[in-house]
């Protein structure tokens, strides 16, 4: 009795555990946030830009280091010995520890400008971290909806072949009873037969979408899932001005924009002071706990002046190539601009057309599904052909197609539109944390 209860245990465990995992939305938008090479290849370059902000700045701090020197030569002299000069060598050692301390304390403040300029960099890179962000989360979730709408479809599919076979056996019933001709029964198997082509395109599109999701998320291919309908969500969005109010503060690529204008600004500040004197002023102090030097410590304050007599013409080449590089990043930003207000633009008039596809395509279901019914019932008492009939189910076919494809568009265009005004990454953010 008791081995009877393990291998029923066991074989329920087996199939539990065989079962694809059911993952949502959100749940997909993080996995790719998490495993996508391009996410982590931005957030590289994020970190890489704040170690670099580091490094600058160290150059303000004072500079310690310790050192130990050991060197032995041969000494070669000449010495004369009764009027007879004779060579003369000697090994010779010198051995030291020293302990140096040294601190920048003016350098015509390039230092601090680089400072400056390594923290725009950084700052642009953080952005253009959350606008890869944004781009992956948005491409994911209009893949995701793409698989939705090749399932939806693949189902139809079903129901459409269905509603032949329903066809061919009336047809094939009225033929038997004398009633109908042997022409409706092969018109009647040429529809099953083409809706089962139709079927078998649906599931290949469906298999091509859920391989382009596995690949946006970056996951493995032994690793096993399955997708769930997104909730549906009723609220109404606010109008286009505000939209573009909203995007022009949120979105992470005006931000990246505007930082790579300042660190433009900050380099041709740099280029400019190259073109002047350079002053430099720096300190240091020396201490050899063990050496054969003369003294044990010395200090040192070193003021250095220089200024380019001539360069070929490097400095003045170098500051107007920041001129046009801070020229370059302002037209990027104003370009950034224009084309953001242009996609929140066209993907509020996306949103809007869609909204209004699916409610005219779900009318339209509803009449070619009455049209349909009636029509096979008038078939049933002779009222009507079968090429009405087919007819009919094609009309219905097309109306849950266009259904299908107006409810997916209209999910999509919402995606799209929260992308566009930069709120995409907080609304998946928020949505993970519940």
């Amino acid at each position: 009795m008791y081995w009877i209860v393990a291998i029923f245990a066991l074989t329920t465990a087996t199939l539990v555990s065989a079962q694809p995992r059911i993952l949502t939305l959100e749940e997909c938008v993080r996995m790719a946030w998490g495993q996508q090479p391009q996410v982590a290849m931005a957030e590289r370059s994020w970190r890489l830009s704040e170690e670099r902000v580091k490094s600058i700045r160290a150059n303000l701090f004072p500079q310690v280091s310790a050192g130990y020197q050991f060197r032995r030569y041969l000494s070669t002299r000449i010495a004369f010995q009764l009027g007879i000069p004779q060579t003369v060598q000697e090994a010779v050692e010198f051995k030291e520890t020293s302990l140096t301390v040294s601190q920048l304390l003016f350098d015509t403040f390039q230092t601090p400008l680089q400072i400056r300029q390594a923290k725009a960099q950084a700052n642009a890179a953080s952005f253009a971290y959350e606008r890869t962000r944004a781009d992956i989360a948005l491409q994911v979730a209009q893949q995701y909806l793409e698989v939705l709408r090749a399932r939806a479809l693949v189902r139809l599919q079903e129901r459409v072949l269905e509603r032949a076979r329903r066809l061919l056996e009336a047809a094939e019933a009225g033929y038997k009873a004398g009633t109908a001709a042997k022409l409706d029964v092969l018109r009647a198997q040429v529809q099953v037969r083409n809706t089962e082509v139709d079927l078998l395109a649906a599931r290949n599109q469906e298999r091509l979408a859920m391989l382009t999701l596995r690949n946006l998320m970056g996951v493995s291919d032994d690793f096993a899932f399955d997708i769930a309908e997104p909730a549906e969500e009723t609220d109404t969005p606010p109008d286009l001005t505000e939209f573009l109010a909203i995007a022009l503060r949120n979105r992470p690529e005006i931000r990246e924009a505007e930082w790579q204008r300042e660190s433009t600004s900050i380099a041709k500040q740099l280029a400019r002071i190259n073109t002047l004197p350079v002053v430099s002023l720096s300190g240091s102090y020396n201490r050899y706990p063990s050496t054969t030097r003369v003294t044990d410590k010395e200090w040192a304050l070193n003021l250095i002046i220089s200024y380019p007599l001539f360069d070929g013409g490097r400095v003045q080449a170098e500051l107007a190539q920041a001129k046009l590089q801070e020229e370059q990043a302002e037209l990027n930003l104003k370009r950034t601009l224009d084309n953001i207000r242009l996609q929140v633009q066209q993907a509020y008039t996306n949103w809007q057309n869609a909204r209004e596809r699916f409610s005219a395509a779900q009318e339209s279901v509803k009449e070619a599904s009455e049209t349909a019914r009636l029509t096979e019932e008038a078939y049933k008492v002779g009222a009507a052909s079968l090429l009405d009939v087919i007819n009919a189910q094609l009309a219905l076919a097309q109306a849950e197609t266009q259904e299908i494809q107006a409810r997916y568009d209209l999910l999509r265009a919402t995606y799209a539109l929260r992308h566009a005004i930069g709120e995409i990454n907080r609304y998946f953010a928020q949505r993970t944390r519940k």
